[in-house]
């Protein structure tokens, strides 16, 4: 029978032959991530069945109207803990490399499509201004999509408005300036009236001459009407040019009007939109190694907020990965490594499906400001947990957020290998196609995607199985194509593979023991014919906890048993030693083996050597 099988079979609507094809190339990949993820069956279940109690609660929540009432920001919002119970959520423990974010992903594909189909809007978040208390900025929730129009509509209305305003100031600006000019030229008239009446000498109202009046004196006669004519008319003109300077220059500045803040916002009305799911797709946040600002959310700072001169509490609210992840997954990945408090947290997020937004930092001791004063109304946020971690991680995630999976989730462990069938080998080569695709490579070969199988067999350490860390095997795939590239050929051949393999993608482990071996040289006592009285051979082996690859050397274990009788040095009684280990950890398990074989000599020839021999056994070699 063919490696990969002899028959035919329809991929994506394609027919592909098993048993004659050639290469990789033409082989139809999917664009769905579900079907990316091979060897893991049994976990993509759980998370189907899983996903399908989070879509059950979700009618749940719209049958009881519990998304409309969240759509005017100044009614008081529901509680989700009365409509709706926590859960579920899932915890994936496997080793590095298995698929776990993979899967992560993948689900968030599919709970797009469990949503089309049971007709679960998502929702977009908008922040409103509290007109009666600033510091508490209002929330609405409003299907996908709506958070766009609903800002566009509040942004033509502040425009509509500002545009108003702006009309009436220059109205009333254009009208000072003509009033203004009006005084002046009224003044310089009358100026000029006067100059008039001098060069005329005309009559004052008592009968006299005005220069006979003056005394002759021109510039004491124009200075004293300059006076009294400013008063009416130079003066009044002179503030009010000086009031529109001023109002000019305020507005270069942006004081007057809609200044700008954090980020070029403007001190605006308009509310901000926070979450944003106008693509209708279920939201995937990886939220692996975020801060609490960053997982929870937080209010920028602002350096002229204290003076209301910055940007408005409402523009300043910054959503965190729970809210943006509402209705979607929220992957973390090593949750054992999150912080106590944020852990708690967390733990109020999966319970109460919903969160306020307020300031938080890692420096506790940012004290004092405004910004640590406003916090919004509780902002919804239930998220679909997808926790992830290696199999340490059960006795080292925090015990309340452990129990909260055992309690309303399932604990999911990933499979490292998967049996060596034809169905699966061909997943092999699906895998291949996959990545070639991915990172635009030339396709493999028959022969080629065999030993790339092979290797997957070698890494899985069981019999009859392949490796289903998929991760350490895509450095091999990337080399072998690289080498393959840089002669210039148009398909990855076997040999590609093997030097890939044997040269280019070795574990620190087997490099090291290398390394050692070359250095050691010809110190090495190994003789690969004939037997010696009192020396065996073993195989040290190295297993790489990454890759799952063992990488092992030929040691010399030697052994030395004389009858104590024929030793007159009482000392010597009972000696039973064992040197030549030098790992530190090892003692323990090299003791017990030694003690085995002590156990069984002494059951099956009734003598115990660690009495009544003088014993040596030395690991020569050893390092």
């Amino acid at each position: 029978m063919s490696y990969f099988g002899e028959d035919e079979e329809i991929i994506r609507d394609k027919k592909w032959d098993w048993k004659n094809f050639e290469s990789t190339k033409d082989y139809p990949v999917s664009n769905n991530l579900l079907e990316w993820v091979i060897g893991q069956e049994r976990a993509l279940n759980e998370c189907y069945l899983c996903l399908e109690e989070w879509v059950h609660k979700l009618k749940n929540l719209k049958e009881e109207k519990w998304y409309e009432a969240w759509k005017d920001p100044d009614k008081e919002k529901p509680n989700i803990t009365k409509a709706a119970p926590p859960g579920p959520y899932l915890l994936l423990l496997g080793d590095p490399g298995t698929g776990k974010s993979l899967i992560g992903r993948a689900l968030s594909v599919h709970l797009t499509d469990l949503y089309k189909k049971e007709d679960i809007q998502l929702q977009d978040v908008v922040c409103w201004q509290n007109n009666i208390i600033p510091s508490e900025p209002k929330i609405s929730c409003h299907p996908g999509g709506e958070g766009k129009k609903i800002l566009l509509k509040q942004k033509l209305k502040e425009a509509k408005r500002q545009f108003l305003q702006q009309l009436g100031i220059k109205f009333i600006i254009y009208m000072m300036v003509i009033v203004a000019s009006i005084f002046m030229f009224a003044g310089f008239y009358y100026l000029w009236q006067e100059k008039v009446a001098w060069d005329i000498n005309a009559m004052t109202v008592f009968g006299e001459p005005v220069q006979t009046v003056n005394n002759g004196d021109f510039s004491t006669y124009m200075i004293d009407k300059f006076v009294s004519i400013g008063t009416t008319t130079f003066l009044p003109a002179g503030m009010m040019l000086m009031f529109l300077i001023l109002v000019t220059i305020l507005g270069r500045f942006g004081i007057m009007g809609g200044s700008k803040g954090i980020g070029g916002a403007k001190s605006t009305n308009v509310p901000k939109l926070i979450v944003d799911n106008s693509k209708k797709a279920a939201p995937f946040l990886d939220a692996t190694g975020h801060g609490s600002a960053q997982l929870f959310g937080s209010i920028a700072w602002d350096p002229l907020q204290t003076g209301g001169l910055g940007t408005p509490e409402h523009q300043r609210v910054t959503a965190g990965d729970v809210h943006r992840a509402h209705l979607g997954i929220l992957y973390i990945d090593e949750i054992k490594n999150m912080s106590p408090d944020e852990a708690i947290t967390l733990l109020t997020v999966l319970e109460d499906g919903q969160l306020p937004i307020t300031m938080r930092s890692r420096l506790s001791g940012a004290g004092g400001t405004a910004a640590m004063a406003v916090a919004t109304e509780p902002v919804p946020c239930m998220d679909f947990l997808v926790g992830a971690g290696n199999f340490d991680s059960i006795g080292q995630v925090h015990p309340a957020l452990m129990d909260r999976f055992y309690g309303y989730g399932k604990v999911v462990r990933m499979n490292n290998d998967m049996q060596n069938t034809v169905e699966n080998r061909r997943k092999y080569v699906q895998f291949i196609a996959q990545e070639v695709s991915r990172f635009r490579l030339v396709p493999f070969t028959r022969e080629a995607c065999e030993e790339i199988v092979n290797e997957g067999r070698r890494r899985s350490n069981k019999k009859n199985s392949l490796s289903t860390k998929f991760r350490p095997m895509i450095s091999m795939i990337k080399t072998a194509a690289t080498l393959a590239m840089n002669e210039g050929l148009k398909q990855v051949e076997k040999r590609h593979v093997v030097e890939a393999i044997e040269h280019h993608c070795k574990t620190i482990q087997k490099q090291i023991l290398e390394h050692q071996m070359s250095e050691r040289g010809e110190l090495l006592e190994i003789s690969p014919e004939g037997a010696k009285l009192g020396q065996i051979y073993g195989v040290a082996v190295v297993k790489d906890s990454y890759s799952g690859e063992m990488t092992g050397n030929v040691l010399t274990v030697k052994g030395f048993l004389e009858k104590r009788d024929k030793r007159h040095d009482k000392s010597l009684r009972g000696y039973y030693k064992v040197t030549g280990v030098a790992k530190e950890g090892q003692e323990q398990f090299i003791a017990d083996s030694v003690a085995k074989v002590r156990s069984v000599i002494l059951q099956k020839y009734g003598v115990d050597i660690a009495q009544e021999f003088f014993t040596h056994i030395d690991f020569a070699q050893a390092y």
